[in-house]
């Protein structure tokens, strides 16, 4: 047993390394721009240039409801046909349906737990 497994390891030795060479040398001459993309993005990475995930940042303040009214019409207006139309106002009252449960939910624990 001890045999194959020594065999076993020398083989994947003797097959990974020079692979792992080609690897290696592949990384180093293809150039990289991750110092230009990480100094565009606010968060540091390099992964989508200087945009963030999902669209929320810890940092932003919370909008006001003029502000919200705004971002929304504007959203609405930029949808091209009356079908995009309608799902958005229709995935919009259902998002805020079940914010609304949720805060419920919240207020009911926060009185019992008072």
């Amino acid at each position: 047993m001890k045999t194959l497994t020594k065999t076993l390891l020398a083989t994947s030795l003797l097959l990974a390394l020079p692979l792992g060479a080609y690897a290696a040398s592949e990384a180093a001459a293809t150039p990289t721009t991750t110092t230009q993309n990480a100094a565009a993005c606010p968060a540091g990475g390099p992964m989508m240039n200087g945009k963030m995930r999902g669209g929320h940042h810890k940092m932003r303040a919370p909008l006001t409801a003029e502000q919200m009214k705004a971002h929304l019409q504007q959203r609405y207006d930029n949808l091209p046909d009356a079908q995009q139309k309608a799902q958005f106002i229709k995935d919009l009252t259902t998002r805020a349906d079940n914010m609304v449960q949720r805060a419920d939910e919240m207020k009911t624990f926060a009185k019992a737990h008072q």
